[in-house]
């Protein structure tokens, strides 16, 4: 408990702290992102069928947010993270 006064005591003396240049990509990237391709939405990977399942949110490792910010489940059950330019729309066909 006293560790977190004592965190709370000292992040306060510095005031207001702006976000870095990768906290603002970030937040660009994935808005942009949600707005293209939504939750459950029918895209083609490149020519295989698949939906969008969720957004990267990580911070470090192979395939960080601002790189890699789509998952995806491709029809045969397999995911993949992958950049907005590997996605386009699936046009459903009404009969």
């Amino acid at each position: 408990m006293s560790l977190t006064l004592a965190f709370t005591n000292d992040s306060a003396t510095f005031g207001r702290r702006y976000p870095d240049g990768h906290t603002l990509m970030r937040r660009k990237t994935l808005t942009l992102t949600a707005k293209a391709f939504r939750v459950g939405s029918a895209v083609w990977m490149d020519d295989t069928a698949a939906t969008v399942v969720a957004y990267n949110i990580a911070e470090f490792g192979r395939y960080i947010c601002t790189s890699h910010p789509v998952l995806v489940r491709l029809d045969n059950g397999e995911f993949m993270f992958c950049r907005p330019g590997e996605l386009r729309p699936r046009v459903r066909q009404d009969s």
